[in-house]
């Protein structure tokens, strides 16, 4: 009987040690999609505290966008045009 309590403190002891394996991992994966739902990782696979303020753009940067978007569109629908 002495080895077979034996055997079952071995085995106790290795499900203990790949328990606690497990955790760890489960803490790194756990971590890993915090820090992407908090905007980012810092090295170590620690998180920021910091809040990243949102950017906003003047009304004459979205201008600037808009009409140069239109002009590519333009050029895009006349080279279209003249290989149909």
């Amino acid at each position: 009987m002495p080895d077979r309590e034996r055997l079952l403190e071995l085995a106790l002891k290795g499900l203990q040690a790949e328990r606690a394996k497990i955790d760890d991992e489960i803490a790194q994966i756990k971590s890993q999609l915090n820090s992407r739902q908090s905007g980012g990782a810092v090295a170590g696979g620690l998180t920021t505290t910091a809040v990243r303020k949102k950017r906003t753009m003047s009304a004459a940067a979205r201008k600037k966008i808009s009409d140069a978007m239109k002009r590519r569109y333009a050029e895009m629908r006349k080279g279209t045009k003249k290989s149909a």
